[in-house]
């Protein structure tokens, strides 16, 4: 990897000089974190020496610039003598995806063979998940490995309604937890990784997650999933704190869209991942959700984006937005998952070939949407457990699917009248 590329300070690829070369990899992300990492530091290292005996360890701490004693606190954490440590701050856009590019230069460095990384908020993270996410690549040959979790009904909204439906009508492959934050992959994929032109945009902050799974399907990996039971994390309401996290993805699911069109324009139907380990099912903690500011913020955005929204929007899909806005109350409230799939692919369109539109800003109207559909799912599974609510989840996705059709026929369309493919902007946000 020549020097001119490279995102590390020099006294890091000296560390990583003197080590010389890893086996396996683990890599942290963090920014002020300094309550949970040391946590998620041990359960690391303690699962490579236990289920990796013999193979050379390193943890990779990326962190941006915390002005708490994250980094401190990593390099205190005692662990096995055989495990070194890497900590590194990181360069580029302030993001989880930045701190990935440089785990993954580092991981290209030492020439790893197994690499993993794992949030810095985990709370329920074992010795036991090390093993879930490496032993699919040391001893089975994948390249990619997506972890399998028991979530609450209400954690992961982006994940349901987004990013697991997406995937498996345009890929093709049924990936629970595609933007899951805990990954495992082969050294050759986190060189491909550090080597794409990719960091200037929404993949260097929350895109990454997506793009990692994306460009493992797209690449030709093979892909598993692991299960790794509960994840208990510092968890976010949607109404409130998952805004910015909606725009970033979404832009880099439409981005991912366009330049692998070609890809998934022929893909018919999908196909289960298989998952390694066991699936034990149990009720997580429970968590709750604000409906009514949910409710809120779609009916903000109806008067705030209307104009935009009918300029996206097919006509009937416009008229029933309008329809969902009237029922002010929990009980008149409807955003059906078939409507949610048809804007989604209108947002995609619009996107990918609407020059005429920021891009930015078109995301950024998704919002008060995507607040709508969550509410529907809040108010439809209120008295479900996360089990019983896991069937929405999934007729979600199989909706996505069957309206496929309905994408590629409007994306043709669209791209005949562009006379060209997409540009391959980058989802870049403001």
């Amino acid at each position: 990897m020549g020097e001119s590329r490279s995102v590390l300070d020099p006294e890091v690829i000296r560390r990583c000089e003197e080590i010389g070369c890893a086996d396996i990899v683990v890599g942290i992300p963090s920014f002020r974190n300094a309550d949970t990492i040391a946590h998620v530091v041990q359960a690391a290292a303690a699962g490579m020496v236990k289920y990796f005996p013999g193979l050379r360890p390193v943890i990779v701490n990326s962190d941006g610039g915390s002005t708490d004693d994250t980094v401190d606190v990593v390099l205190q954490t005692p662990v096995p003598p055989e495990v070194e440590k890497i900590v590194t701050p990181y360069k580029g856009l302030p993001g989880k995806g930045s701190a990935f590019n440089a785990i993954f230069e580092i991981a290209s460095r030492l020439r790893t063979r197994i690499c993993i990384v794992v949030d810095s908020d985990l709370r329920s993270i074992t010795p036991e998940w090390i093993r879930l996410l490496g032993e699919p690549v040391h001893t089975s040959s994948y390249g990619f490995v997506a972890p399998y979790y028991i979530r609450h009904k209400y954690d992961g909204t982006i994940t349901n309604n987004l990013a697991y439906p997406l995937t498996q009508a345009l890929y093709g492959r049924r990936i629970r937890q595609p933007i899951g934050g805990d990954f495992g992959f082969t050294g050759s994929l986190a060189l491909l990784y550090s080597h794409m032109d990719v960091w200037q945009s929404d993949i260097a902050k929350f895109g990454i997650d997506i793009w990692m799974t994306t460009t493992a399907l797209t690449e030709g990996f093979r892909v598993c999933q692991s299960a790794m039971g509960v994840k208990i994390h510092n968890v976010k309401d949607p109404g409130s704190d998952l805004a910015s996290m909606f725009t970033q993805v979404t832009s880099t699911l439409f981005y991912l869209m366009g330049m692998h069109d070609v890809k998934w324009m022929g893909v018919k139907g999908s196909t289960a991942t298989r998952i390694f380990g066991d699936v034990r099912y149990e009720e997580p903690a429970t968590m709750e959700i604000n409906v009514e500011n949910l409710m809120d913020h779609f009916e903000v955005g109806y008067a705030d984006y209307r104009e935009l929204w009918e300029r996206v929007l097919e006509a009937a899909n416009m008229m029933e937005v309008a329809f969902a806005a009237q029922g002010r109350k929990e009980e008149d409230f409807s955003f059906p998952e078939k409507l949610w799939a048809k804007i989604v692919y209108d947002y995609a369109v619009a996107y990918n070939f609407d020059c005429d539109v920021s891009r930015p800003a078109l995301v950024r109207s998704m919002v008060p949407l995507y607040c709508a559909r969550t509410a529907d799912t809040a108010i439809r599974t209120r008295n479900m457990t996360s089990m019983e609510a896991e069937q929405l989840v999934q007729r979600q996705a199989e909706e996505f699917e069957w309206l496929k059709p309905y994408l590629v026929e409007k994306w043709l369309k669209a791209k005949a009248q562009a006379n060209e493919a997409p540009q391959g902007f980058l989802p870049v946000s403001s």
